[in-house]
């Protein structure tokens, strides 16, 4: 009788040693399984970001080239009509004079934004002169003070160029859109370790209630692209403080 509940009793514990490495195992698939699953959606929304980065920038690259060769053409033809009735109505000169300052001044900022929304200048001037490039044509707008501080030339790869320069545009224009400060200071670390920061005195915000809400859809959506890039994107504020925006290579 002994025995027979000794058999008994082992059975019972060998069972429920079977049970519990059966759940271990099972467990332990849809673990894998899930963690597969997320790589492949990781995977995915990468490849997705890459894929929607390249048709904006083919889309950019398209519009820069019909403002230079088409409309710059055709201002510079304008200025051209100008100058010719500069010509024939001498006495008219000093009022027609102003005309071909705007148009001068038109032309100039046309090229500015062409530029600038052509990455092929990224490829010759690299990321530091396109910045100042695009520095300038904020301080133009007389809306802000600019302090610029850079270091060398950041060594990056042809994507991670172009994906910084555009986010470094985004991030001034939600500075002009929303922070209604009077300064932004700007500090680009260059050489081997890359570091952009960009910070405001503006009026701020709550960085968790944003981030949360779809509010702040736009500044998740450049920390997602800046770490497509393989470039870890923070940002730091508080309601009357101003705002830090800060990119550093990983």
């Amino acid at each position: 009788m002994d025995l027979t509940v000794l058999f008994a009793t082992l059975a019972l514990l060998l069972l429920f040693c079977a049970v519990i490495i059966i759940v271990f195992i099972a467990n332990r698939r849809h673990i894998n399984q899930q963690m597969k699953i997320a790589r492949l959606e990781a995977d995915y929304e990468k490849e997705l970001r890459i894929a929607e980065h390249e048709v904006q920038e083919r889309v950019m690259a398209n519009v820069a080239r019909e403002l230079h060769d088409n409309l710059g053409q055709r201002l510079t033809v304008l200025k051209m009509h100008v100058e010719r009735h500069k010509i024939i109505h001498k006495d008219l000169k000093e009022e027609i004079e102003p005309i071909t300052a705007d148009i001068d001044t038109t032309i100039g900022e046309l090229r500015q934004i062409s530029r600038s929304l052509n990455s092929d200048f990224l490829e010759k001037g690299g990321i530091m002169a396109a910045m100042q490039d695009e520095i300038e044509r904020i301080r133009q707008l007389n809306s802000y003070v600019i302090h610029f501080t850079a270091s060398d030339e950041p060594v990056l790869e042809k994507d991670q160029r172009v994906m910084m320069f555009r986010i470094f545009q985004e991030t001034l224009n939600n500075i002009l859109k929303h922070a209604n400060g009077k300064n932004i200071y700007i500090l680009l670390q260059g050489g081997e370790r890359f570091m952009l920061e960009v910070r405001d005195d503006g009026k701020g915000f709550d960085v968790a209630t944003q981030m949360t809400t779809g509010n702040g859809a736009g500044l998740n959506n450049m920390i997602r692209r800046a770490a497509i890039a393989n470039i870890k994107g923070t940002i730091e504020s508080e309601v009357g403080k101003g705002t830090v925006c800060r990119f550093t290579q990983v």
